[in-house]
């Protein structure tokens, strides 16, 4: 999950463009079906049998009991596992190089206008010909400086909107790669002993280590929300909106200079 998570915040900020037009609203719909589907059957139809969940005193939970297990599928899953937290990092790791060369500022390059009458136009016009045409100076037509401000107003403010929603995705981005980097604090204690007990058979785990790395991975579901709040401005926004007046802080309202008369 957290893998498709950060191949989808990948293609929001390197291909913004391609992700905004296919990533509909109906489409993230049959996204969250489809997640929610797969979580029912992977955890749901065990309950229909009983007897089919074990505790074990010694890590603190109950676990699914497997009528036939070996070693080596424990094994393969954690190997599985340890490589998807890999591709993951990978990913996030692209995605902040991609953003760290786009950071970097490129010398304006100046390109001269074209002019036949005074009208200058062109990439490189400054709106010189707008002025000399108003003075007079200018003969033929009205220049493309005048004929082109309201176009140029309209794509000024597509482009505002399209950059207020691309630094929305990085938000997003970021918020997301501290909770895989939380998952991975908060797994790998346990993800070492179940290697531990696939290659070091001879030696047990202590009770103590092995209960504290259980805890640890039940703590990061509870994580998730409150690094979500933290990071997630509209979130935090909707969350205070719909608190109670009396919970509120009173928004600070700005100093004004008194002057005493004496």
């Amino acid at each position: 999950m957290l893998f498709c998570i950060s191949v989808t915040r990948y293609m929001a900020i390197a291909h913004h463009r391609f992700y905004s037009k296919r990533m509909t609203f109906w489409t993230c719909v049959a996204v969250v079906c489809m997640v929610w589907t797969l979580s029912v059957a992977m955890a749901f139809p065990p309950v229909f049998d009983v007897g089919t969940y074990k505790f074990i005193r010694e890590e603190d939970q109950c676990i699914f009991e497997h009528r036939y297990f070996k070693a080596n599928d424990t094994l393969g899953f954690m190997l599985m596992l340890a490589v998807l937290i890999l591709a993951t990092h990978v990913v996030y790791m692209k995605l902040l190089l991609f953003e760290y060369k786009h950071r970097k500022m490129k010398p304006v390059q100046m390109v001269p206008a074209i002019s036949q009458n005074w009208t200058f136009h062109g990439p490189g016009a400054t709106g010189q010909a707008a002025a000399n045409w108003i003075a007079g100076f200018g003969r033929g037509p009205m220049p493309p400086t005048l004929l082109g401000i309201r176009q140029n107003l309209h794509n000024q403010n597509r482009r505002l909107l399209g950059m207020e929603e691309f630094k929305a995705e990085k938000q997003l981005g970021r918020m997301f790669y501290v909770i895989t980097l939380f998952f991975l604090v908060l797994w790998s204690p346990y993800i070492v002993a179940c290697y531990w007990r696939v290659f070091v058979k001879a030696c047990t785990i202590p009770h103590r280590y092995l209960s504290t790395t259980v805890w640890m991975s039940f703590a990061q579901a509870g994580v998730n929300p409150i690094i979500c709040f933290f990071l997630n401005k509209d979130l935090k926004k909707g969350f205070l909106a719909h608190l109670p007046p009396c919970c509120r802080t009173p928004p600070q309202l700005p100093r004004e200079p008194y002057c005493y008369l004496y």
